[in-house]
């Protein structure tokens, strides 16, 4: 209808993004008021398939789904996806409840190449969870409230988000995380200004402004996300090289070369997908 109900700025995932885009949804950026985003963004979030030019979209932060676990309750470094079918622990397996990041992970632990698969690809790894749901193996499906499940000692081998997992590991040195062998989903949030934003300019001010490195190094620190602007390592190399060390928070080119960006749906695929992993995780 044209109408934003009001609001001037919006954060979804990459395949929301996507869809935004398609559907007419969201405004094209003015570059000129995106001096600090134009320059800072890092190379590797430039050119994203669903906006290559980064004409109506602009990170907030990104970060990797693969295997957040206790150390102190597994039998070895869970390196592969087979830890999470592990009769062992049995009872002790979350996956995330969005599709894309849990049929993500065990496709390409199935050999599929989540950036190029078919859709009867993915389907083989929700058939997987599926088996996983009925032997009683994955006690269930989650968005961050893992966070507490795996700190109780109530889950110890899960598919997590890393930005979680440093502040977990922080509080409780026995958790940590790891991008399985087989890849990682490395996914970003995403900034759009919708249409009918009744205050577009300020928006992309805003955003703007959290591409200043003084600024994003202070959300940095905060979140523990993968940091989407140049200049804030150095920042936080001053002030925290823990942190400014990290790879979950400026991962090297080497780092990202074990994930995986999921391909983009058409949105029949996008449907039966869904509605195959909604019937899984009892949605």
């Amino acid at each position: 209808q044209g109408s934003s109900g009001g609001r001037d700025i919006h954060v979804v995932t990459d395949w929301m993004a996507a869809r935004m885009i398609r559907l007419g949804y969201v405004q094209k950026f003015d570059k000129a008021e995106l001096p600090n985003a134009t320059k800072n963004l890092i190379p590797s979030l430039q050119s994203p398939p669903f906006d290559p030019k980064r004409e109506q979209s602009m990170p907030w932060q990104s970060g990797i789904a693969g295997i957040v676990y206790r150390k102190d309750k597994v039998k070895s470094t869970p390196k592969s996806v087979d830890a999470l079918f592990d009769p062992d622990y049995k009872g002790k397996v979350t996956m995330l409840s969005e599709m894309r990041d849990s049929v993500g992970v065990v496709a390409a632990w199935q050999g599929a190449d989540p950036e190029s698969a078919s859709v009867d690809e993915f389907m083989k790894a929700i058939d997987k969870i599926q088996e996983g749901v009925d032997s009683g193996q994955i006690r269930g499906f989650t968005g961050n409230e893992y966070t507490k499940d795996i700190t109780k000692g109530d889950s110890w081998v899960i598919i997590g988000w890393s930005g979680d997992a440093v502040q977990l590991k922080a509080d409780n040195p026995n958790i940590d995380f790891l991008v399985p062998e087989s890849g990682g989903h490395l996914w970003t949030d995403n900034m759009q200004v919708p249409v009918g934003a009744p205050e577009a300019f300020t928006a992309q001010k805003f955003i703007d402004f959290v591409y200043r490195p003084e600024v994003q190094a202070d959300i940095a620190e905060y979140v523990n996300y993968i940091c989407p602007v140049s200049g804030v390592k150095e920042i936080l190399a001053e002030r925290d090289p823990a942190l400014a060390s990290n790879q979950l928070i400026f991962p090297d080119e080497q780092f990202l070369e074990n994930t995986f960006i999921f391909r983009g749906l058409k949105a029949d695929e996008e449907q039966e997908l869904d509605d195959a992993f909604q019937q899984v995780i009892g949605a």
